[in-house]
Order: structure tokens, then C-alpha cells, then sequence
């Protein structure tokens, strides 16, 4: 199963697809509590989506997680992203559920390739340098070039 083919609630299906990053979020406000471990994944189509392992689970998982290695997900839950933490272009978000199964792919086939990252990551002073501004300052500069 692809992402672009994943719709909301639970599946039974199994995912294939890369680990580019994953990251520790916490609740500032609560003095640094876990609240999870958010992933950024790329299947073999190039699509970019989020990840999310809650608190609860992120023991279980995040000593098996390496960026860059390849892994199936067999049984998860879809569920809608908030936009004020979304950081891929998909709606969906891929959470881990009590039934989940990670297991990494040693060896990959040859017919299976995954794209180059196609995002680029950045800091905290570049949008704050930025913000204000109404629009995607990024989006419009990639399009600005593009028309070059």
C-alpha cells in the first residue's frame, strides 16, 4: 500500500516505506513531557508523509528506528493532521496502534527504489526572519524559480 492510497481510520494493511527523520516532540508548557516521537516517511512513490508514535509506545519503537533505513508497518491508524503541526504535504497522519508491527527491510528487492529526499529542512531563524509575511515565502520562491 501506498500513502497516497491510505484513508482514515484503522488499517490492516501493510505499509512499505523509508525513515528520513524522526524527532522527540514535547509539551512545553508541561515542563518538556514526552508526548511522542513524530516520524517523516517517503514511500516508493516519492510522497512525503507524517508519522506518530505516542508516548505510550515510543519505548517499544524508538530504540529500532534509524533514519534512512527502510521498514514495513503492518497495522496502523490514519488519522487527519492538525495543520499547526503538520509538516508534510499529506492530510493524513500515520500513528502507531497497540496492534502495529514495525519491522525493518534488510533486504530490499531491486525493483523496489525510493526518490531523494525533496524537502529541505529549516531552522528557527528562517522563519522567524520571515514571519509576518503572508503566504508561503517558501512555496512562492520555489515557483519564482521555476519560472526563471
Amino acid at each position: 500500500m501506498y500513502f497516497n492510497d491510505i484513508s482514515p481510520g484503522l488499517s490492516e494493511s501493510q505499509l512499505r516505506f523509508r525513515l528520513i527523520h524522526f524527532w522527540e516532540a514535547k509539551n512545553i508548557a508541561k515542563g518538556g513531557t514526552l508526548v511522542g516521537i513524530e516520524l517523516l516517511l517517503i514511500d516508493e512513490q516519492g510522497t512525503v508523509m507524517q508519522g506518530f508514535i505516542s508516548s505510550y509506545r515510543a519505548q517499544t519503537y524508538q530504540r529500532h528506528l534509524k533514519a534512512g533505513a527502510t521498514y514495513t508497518l503492518l497495522n496502523f491508524y490514519a488519522a487527519t493532521s492538525k495543520e499547526i503541526y503538520r509538516v508534510a504535504d499529506q492530510s493524513l497522519t500515520v500513528s502507531f496502534s497497540n496492534g502495529s508491527v514495525l519491522s525493518p527491510l534488510d533486504d530490499i528487492p531491486a525493483s523496489v527504489s525510493f526518490p531523494p529526499d525533496r524537502f529541505r529542512f529549516h531552522t528557527h531563524e528562517d522563519f522567524q526572519a520571515n514571519r509576518g509575511l503572508r503566504g508561503d515565502l517558501y512555496g512562492n520562491l520555489s515557483e519564482l524559480k521555476k519560472s526563471r
